[in-house]
């Protein structure tokens, strides 16, 4: 889809996956798109220095499904050089926009001046969108938080953001400062909204679907995180509450997509954590958690999923 998404065109509401290092890969980007087939997917962050440098490893990384389109690679770094090599790695791979994390709060990408640092360094900031954006026909976008501390320059940012060449901007609505815990604020996203040309996207503690819907207001979408853990189904246009045997059938899905884009024994290494926030919403197998969480193959997970079938089924009785 390289040369033809445009986030100013796509239908709206504009919804998407967030991008959650260790979690949205391409299996589970996979599972979300079957739920609702309009999402825009966006990668896990990758590292602009690492494609620089050609790192086979972060071009694996990046990999995805023709299916997954639209599908925008996200990159984080903070030399406008690497970016420029970034970009054209990007248009290569197939993807259909390039989005810049501005918003990681996580301590050692801070601490490296990346991420949510930037909002401390406007100047660099602005320049990294401007040089990529004149770098590539991919449009730009970027992802970012309220602040630093609060959301007094919010509204800067934004409009420096777009005339850097920034073609969509979303806030995930809490500053670096404030824990997950604190409810997402989308007042000064709101505002932001009225001041820019540019589609805007909300993020934070939505938890499904129609939660977007209803505090979208002025926005062109939103994103949904965490709350995906475990349950694609958020992303249902028509609140579907899935039985126990769709249920099982994603959780069977989710690791065979995933063995066949890593090989069996990463797969399920990394399956595990994802069956963790599958069986919370199970209330009869949590005690095949132990099990699931430390299962070696396709045939072990088959085996556990069949015997918790029958449980739950026995349970209901």
């Amino acid at each position: 889809m390289t040369g033809g998404f445009s986030w100013e065109t796509y239908c709206k509401p504009i919804v998407g996956l967030s991008p959650m290092e260790g979690y949205s890969d391409s299996a589970f980007r996979q599972v979300c798109k079957k739920i609702n087939a309009n999402l825009v997917l966006i990668t896990e962050f990758t590292s602009a220095d690492g494609l620089h440098h050609s790192s086979k490893k972060l071009r694996e990384k990046l990999a995805f499904n023709p299916e997954e389109q639209p599908i925008i690679a996200q990159i984080f770094g903070n030399k406008p050089e690497t970016f420029v090599s970034a970009a054209k790695v990007c248009e290569d791979m197939g993807f259909s926009g390039i989005d810049i994390n501005m918003g990681c709060p996580s301590k050692r990408v801070v601490k490296s001046e990346h991420g949510v640092a930037l909002r401390k360094n406007k100047g660099l900031a602005f320049k990294l969108i401007e040089t990529l954006a004149k770098s590539t026909t991919l449009p730009i976008s970027i992802k970012t938080r309220l602040g630093w501390s609060n959301a007094e320059d919010l509204i800067e940012f934004g409009q420096g953001a777009e005339n850097a060449g920034a073609k969509m901007i979303c806030v995930h609505a809490r500053t670096y400062l404030e824990p997950y815990n604190v409810p997402a604020q989308f007042d000064m996203v709101f505002e932001l909204k009225k001041t820019l040309k540019i589609p805007v996207l909300g993020n934070g503690g939505i938890l499904n679907y129609q939660d977007g819907l209803n505090k979208l207001h002025l926005l062109d979408g939103f994103l949904i995180g965490q709350a995906s853990f475990g349950n694609p189904w958020v992303f249902s246009t028509d609140q579907h509450k899935p039985s126990l045997s769709e249920k099982i059938s994603m959780m069977r899905t989710h690791a065979l997509i995933l063995q066949e884009s890593k090989g069996e024994a990463v797969a399920m290494r990394e399956i595990r954590k994802h069956f963790s926030h599958y069986l919370k919403s199970l209330p009869h197998a949590k005690q095949f958690r132990s099990k699931l969480v430390q299962v070696h193959s396709m045939h072990e997970v088959n085996c556990i999923l069949d015997e918790i079938t029958l449980h739950c089924e026995n349970a209901n009785t």
